[in-house]
C-alpha cells in the first residue's frame, strides 16, 4: 500500500470509531475495551478516560471531556493531528514545525508524565478519571 492508501483506511476507522462512540457510551458498556494497564497493575495510564473523553466530546460536552482526560483534547494534539492529515498542500508549515519543535514534544511529554503520576497519587485527579474494569 502508498501511503495514501494507508492514509485514507486509518481516516475510515477514525471515522467508524467515531461514530462507534458516539453511540455507544464507555463508561456504562461491556462492548467498549478496557484499559490493560489498569487492569494488570490497579493504576491509571496516560490514555485512561480516553474513550470516555471522545464519547463527551462527540456529545460537545467539552468539560466533561477534559476531566476524563485533558490531554486528549490538549490543543497540541489537534494541530499534530491537523498538520499531519489535514494538510497535503503544507499550508501550515509554521505550525508543523511547533509542533515537531523539540521544545513543543518534550515539554508534551513531560506534562503526560507528570498527570501520569499525579493522577495516581493525588485523590483530586484519581475521582474523575476512574475506570470500570
Amino acid at each position: 500500500y502508498s501511503f495514501g492508501r494507508f492514509k485514507e483506511i486509518g481516516l475510515i476507522l477514525i471515522i467508524l470509531l467515531g461514530i462507534t462512540l458516539f453511540f455507544i457510551d464507555p463508561e456504562y458498556s461491556s462492548f467498549v475495551p478496557k484499559c490493560p494497564f489498569r487492569w494488570f497493575t490497579g493504576l491509571n495510564c496516560p490514555a485512561c478516560g480516553s474513550q470516555r473523553a471522545i464519547h463527551q466530546l462527540l456529545h460537545l460536552n467539552i468539560k466533561r471531556a477534559f476531566e476524563y482526560n485533558p490531554f486528549l483534547i490538549f490543543p497540541y494534539l489537534i494541530a499534530l493531528v491537523i498538520t499531519q492529515w489535514f494538510d497535503p498542500r503544507n499550508r501550515l508549515t509554521t505550525l508543523k514545525r511547533l509542533c515537531h519543535h523539540r521544545i513543543t514534544v518534550n515539554t508534551y511529554l513531560i506534562l503526560i508524565i507528570v498527570w501520569w503520576i499525579a493522577q495516581n497519587i493525588l485523590p483530586i485527579f484519581r475521582d474523575a478519571t476512574q475506570s470500570i474494569i
